[in-house]
């Protein structure tokens, strides 16, 4: 039977049995450049008779499944069958990284696959989604101390612009961490949709979005950074958008302790959009675990009045009168209650005051930003104490100088208060 060793013999742990299960070899030569030293590597013909010895080659034993895009239907099909009749095997997908790779990538994970070894990584990060499959326990604790920022964007009726709103704000405070921290910047920050009705994110930041929130509940212990670079959908500006599927009107109904947990190791802030969903189908966990809960509303009476019933829902937040912050978008100085009126009427902190720019919805209704339109528009540059605020750590400058900094990226006018 056809079999590699990776040499020279310098391991960083048990020596492995790693047998590649499909129906063609070529890949044999890319994974055995990449994995550890002292790796014994297999090949067994999928297309052949196979027996429970050719698979499990003792305690250091995996089963690699070829799931790039032209394999990974048949290698689906394949988990399914070894989970089905050997399911004491540990299986770990073989995909890559690039656009091209994701669908595979989201087929194993979907077929339940232990882990995803990154063929376009280093080999140190080969080794370490190795070592990760072999041990369980492992795997499901979370990756390191590291504990993003979690806030939600808590719109008090649907329609007052949220999508919208947390669109842009993931963006602005995405670039503002890249100028803040250059090259030293190892995390980006994560757009994160509960919003009814879902997919309006992927369509304002242009994403083809393939790996879900359902997804995510479903895989919340193999959530790593690679999971996120190669299953995630990634705006340009380094942005990665975890959204709902399209066709879904309510949150799943699934604990997202867990995969809370996960994504605010791997990420450097969380926002959460939650626009025109009902407080009784938010995840009451989601609530009690956010840093900061920004309430969005306009100036109108029905809105006020919805305003009024959310804050009784969350009446018995813990340290309410700290995390809950109003927002108050579309504001027009010749309508409605000034912002401030607002604020003091429900006894909150008003954190922004957005304007009311018809700019922003015709972007919107075409599925697009004004980042790249309209960099100087007052609507972004009203956003600014909202970018620092969502992600202190990464924008450590004063605030006058993230204004200029934000402002340098998005055209080179300085920020304005009005």
């Amino acid at each position: 039977m056809p079999y590699a060793t990776a040499q020279p013999l310098h391991p960083q742990g048990p020596a492995m049995n790693l047998v590649l299960f499909g129906m063609d070899r070529d890949l044999l030569p890319r994974v055995a450049a990449k994995v550890p030293p002292g790796t014994q590597l297999h090949w067994q013909d999928s297309q052949q008779p196979t027996s429970a010895q050719d698979l499990q080659r003792g305690p250091q034993s995996l089963v690699l499944l070829d799931f790039r895009p032209e394999h990974a239907t048949a290698s689906a099909a394949l988990a399914q069958q070894l989970q089905q009749a050997q399911p004491e095997l540990l299986l770990v997908a073989v995909g890559g990284t690039g656009a091209a790779q994701v669908e595979g990538v989201v087929l194993a994970l979907r077929a339940g696959v232990r882990d995803v070894l990154d063929l376009d990584s280093d080999n140190a990060g080969v080794e370490a989604a190795l070592r990760r499959a072999l041990s369980p326990r492992a795997a499901a604790q979370p990756q390191a101390a590291h504990k993003a920022r979690l806030v939600v964007l808590l719109g008090v009726r649907a329609g007052v612009g949220t999508s919208t709103l947390a669109a842009h704000l993931g963006v602005l405070a995405q670039q503002a961490r890249t100028l803040a921290q250059g090259d030293d910047n190892t995390r980006d920050g994560l757009l994160m949709e509960l919003a009814q009705p879902a997919g309006d994110l992927a369509l304002y930041l242009n994403l083809d979005s393939r790996f879900h929130y359902e997804d995510a509940l479903r895989n919340a212990s193999r959530i790593d950074t690679t999971l996120a670079r190669t299953a995630m959908a990634r705006h340009d500006s380094g942005l990665v958008l975890l959204d709902r599927a399209s066709g879904g009107e309510a949150v799943p109904p699934s604990d997202p302790g867990a995969l809370l947990q996960r994504l605010r190791s791997v990420f450097a802030s969380v926002l959460c959009d939650a626009g025109g969903c009902p407080l009784r189908q938010l995840p009451p966990l989601l609530l009690e675990q956010a840093d900061e809960i920004w309430l969005v509303a306009d100036a109108a009476i029905g809105t006020l009045v919805s305003l009024d019933q959310a804050l009784k829902h969350l009446a018995g937040q813990r340290d309410r009168e700290k995390r809950l912050h109003l927002v108050v978008n579309r504001h027009d100085d010749s309508s409605g209650l000034p912002p401030d009126q607002i604020a003091r009427r429900f006894e909150l902190p008003l954190l922004a005051t957005l304007p009311e720019r018809p700019r922003v919805r015709a972007a919107a209704s075409r599925g697009q930003l004004l980042l790249r339109d309209a960099p100087r528009d007052p609507y972004l540059r009203a956003l600014a104490p909202l970018v620092a605020r969502l992600d202190p750590a990464a924008c450590p400058v004063q605030a006058n100088g993230l204004r200029e900094r934000l402002a340098s990226a998005l055209g080179g006018l300085q920020w304005k208060t009005k």
